[in-house]
């Protein structure tokens, strides 16, 4: 079998390398930096764990590190025993046939794939079923980690696994979360809310011991049906301290703030006193921080020393995850709040300056934000050079660049928030009618908008 031949097979496979996640390397570290943060030995989903790590080290070029992990998750699989184990190798032994592959081993690559085969045959799908359950399950949550366009397809994989097995647990909760990040505010209907609520109740209901599940319940039922659950939000949050579980903390805090940022605030340091160095709540406290200077409308010192103690956390977060772009655009906000433009200028720059590492959804997020920050802060800080100057040439160019970076991210063919904000913004601009670009602007969005 020559190598074309042999490419050929493997591309027919179920697998990580055949599901087309993307080689954006800014989203593989982050994403590869959330997960070594992870407790290996309270981890619940060690198969999904090694085979994504297999496939994130392998894309950014660590293949002895990809080989490893396939071979712990191949490890985890055979010690599990389970009746599912021959399917779940069909997976893992796939990924291993790439990566042997990729480092030119053709007599490896090629014997992993015969076994494969040879699994495929013992195992089958179900009758009615295109994948085996375990395939569809392991493929949904692989790509419930990405973006939001592969957040849909997730969803299809989770009920189609849920077809052939309506009472498995791992698929409920992955469907239950591929639904509650899949969609963006424009596409929200109370049909839609009433589905997502559902699914979270089922999946809470079924595993009543998953504290990530029962925080993202009671925060959508508070939602939904503007309840107070103050009691038992507090009582999830204290068995969630006690087990050190914290992957739930985040819905909690979202139901803390919407009653006070002081009690969410107050919550936050608490909790950071008992979990210094967790970057879950180091991030959590670094919102809240930031949010509660977005609410404060004046500018006053007050707001100049929320913003400061936002620096503060922000600085932790990207020195910790520095692949966060999302992180460093909440630092450059927190500095124009505290007066530092031009260190926010310094931010937005160097983040522009890897715009081609980043995967679409996070250039529309650069995009967006580099377009507002142009206009309302660069913007204040112009008019006093003006005033200085009495030059108005530079509000204008910063509110030419504000519109050409609205545009870059419309122009991105990529469903999210960002994108949509941009539209509505390029829209409400040209019917005002009174910026120079008003024509340019229509036919732009004229030929961005066609197919929609």
């Amino acid at each position: 079998m020559d190598n074309s031949s042999l490419k050929q097979r493997l591309e027919r496979l179920e697998c990580h390398f055949t599901w087309d996640l993307g080689q954006h390397r800014n989203e593989l570290q982050g994403m590869k930096r959330k997960m070594q943060n992870v407790d290996q030995e309270t981890c619940t989903w060690p198969v999904h764990y090694y085979n994504l790590l297999g496939y994130i080290h392998q894309t950014l070029g660590s293949n002895s590190e990809a080989v490893k992990h396939l071979h712990k998750a191949e490890s985890v699989i055979q010690e599990q025993g389970t009746e599912e184990a021959g399917v779940q190798l069909q997976v893992n032994k796939a990924n291993l046939a790439w990566v042997y592959f990729h480092l030119g081993e053709m007599n490896k690559s090629k014997g992993y794939l015969e076994e494969v085969e040879r699994l495929q045959r013992m195992h089958p799908a179900p009758p009615g079923c295109t994948l085996h359950p375990e395939v569809s399950g392991e493929k949904g949550w692989t790509l419930v980690r990405f973006n939001k366009s592969k957040k849909r397809q997730a969803i299809d994989y989770f009920k189609m696994a849920l077809n052939a097995e309506p009472d498995r647990k791992e698929w409920h909760k992955g469907l239950a979360i591929a639904m509650n990040t899949a969609y963006i505010w424009s596409e929200f209907t109370p049909e839609l809310d009433a589905d997502i609520l559902e699914q979270v109740k089922t999946a809470s209901e079924i595993d009543p011991n998953d504290l990530f599940l029962q925080s993202l319940y009671i925060l959508r039922k508070s939602k939904a049906q503007a309840e107070n659950n103050e009691e038992e939000v507090q009582s999830i949050l204290e068995r969630t301290l006690s087990t050190g579980n914290l992957d739930g903390l985040g819905f909690i805090f979202e139901y803390f703030r919407l009653i006070s940022f002081e009690r969410a605030i107050q919550e936050g340091q608490r909790i950071r006193e008992k979990f210094p160095d967790s970057t879950t709540v180091l991030k959590i406290l670094a919102d809240l921080y930031k949010r509660k200077v977005y609410s404060m409308k004046e500018d006053s010192q007050e707001r100049q020393a929320w913003a400061q103690k936002g620096i503060e956390l922000f600085e932790e977060v990207v020195r910790d995850n520095p692949d966060s772009v999302r992180g460093w655009i909440s630092l450059a906000s927190l500095h124009c709040y505290a007066h530092n433009t031009e260190r926010a200028d310094e931010i937005y720059q160097q983040l522009l300056s890897e715009k081609d590492d980043l995967p679409p959804h996070t250039q529309q997020f650069l995009y967006y934000s580099y377009s507002c920050h142009l206009y309302y802060n660069k913007q204040s800080r112009d008019q006093y050079q003006r005033r200085q100057s009495r030059d108005p040439y530079q509000r204008r160019q910063s509110r030419d660049q504000s519109i050409d970076y609205l545009m870059k991210a419309a122009a991105i063919q990529n469903t999210s928030e960002d994108r949509q904000k941009s539209i509505m913004l390029l829209k409400k601009t040209v019917k005002n009618g009174r910026h120079s670009r008003c024509e340019e602007i229509s036919k732009f969005l004229k030929i961005v908008l066609k197919d929609e």
